[in-house]
C-alpha cells in the first residue's frame, strides 16, 4: 500500500489557493466585461435617440405656419361648397403639402374633402410659399358665428386662425 505523508499534502495547499484565487479573479473580470457590454449598449440607444430627438425639435423650431386670411371675410365658392384658405409656410424649413392637417372647429377635414395646391404650382411648400386649401367642411356652408382653423405640418408644428361666417 502507498503511504503519504500527511504533512506533504498540507504543505501543498498553497497551490489551490492561487487557483481558487485565479478562478475568481477570472470569474470578476468575465462579470465586469458583461457589465460594460450591457451599459455600452444602454449608452448608445440613449445617445443615438437624443440625436434624433434634438433633430426633430430643431425642425419644429424651424417651422412655422401662418393663415394669411382675413378673418372676416373667408372666400367661400358656392358652386363647390368650399371654403378656400391661404396658409403661408413662414418658417426655414421645405414641408410636404401631401402631409398638411386641417382641422375646423376641433373636427379632422379628411383628405379626400380637401384640394391642396401651391400657388407656384410646385410640389414641396418652401419658406415664403402660400398654400391654397379648397376645403368641404360639415356642415357646409358652416353656421353663421364664429369658427377656428387649424392647419398642421408633418413634424406637428402648426397655425391657426379664428374666423367669422
Amino acid at each position: 500500500m502507498l503511504r503519504t505523508d500527511r504533512n506533504n499534502l498540507l504543505e501543498n495547499t498553497s497551490a489551490d489557493t492561487a487557483i481558487t484565487h485565479m478562478i475568481f479573479f477570472i470569474a470578476a473580470i468575465i462579470l465586469a466585461i458583461s457589465v460594460v457590454a450591457f451599459v455600452s449598449a444602454d449608452v448608445q440607444s440613449l445617445i443615438s435617440s437624443s440625436g434624433a430627438s434634438s433633430k426633430f425639435l430643431s425642425e419644429q423650431l424651424r417651422t412655422d405656419i401662418t393663415i394669411v386670411n382675413d378673418p372676416e371675410i373667408i372666400p367661400f365658392d358656392s358652386t363647390n361648397k368650399k371654403y378656400i384658405f391661404y396658409a403661408k409656410n413662414t418658417g426655414k424649413t421645405e414641408l410636404t403639402p401631401e402631409y398638411v392637417t386641417i382641422l375646423v372647429d376641433g373636427i379632422l377635414i379628411e383628405p379626400d374633402d380637401v384640394d391642396i395646391s401651391l400657388v407656384d404650382g410646385d410640389v414641396v411648400w418652401r419658406p415664403g410659399d402660400v398654400l391654397t386649401l379648397n376645403t368641404t367642411t360639415t356642415p357646409s356652408p358652416l353656421e353663421s358665428g364664429d369658427h377656428r382653423i387649424l392647419v398642421a405640418a408633418e413634424n406637428g408644428k402648426s397655425g391657426a386662425m379664428s374666423f367669422k361666417t
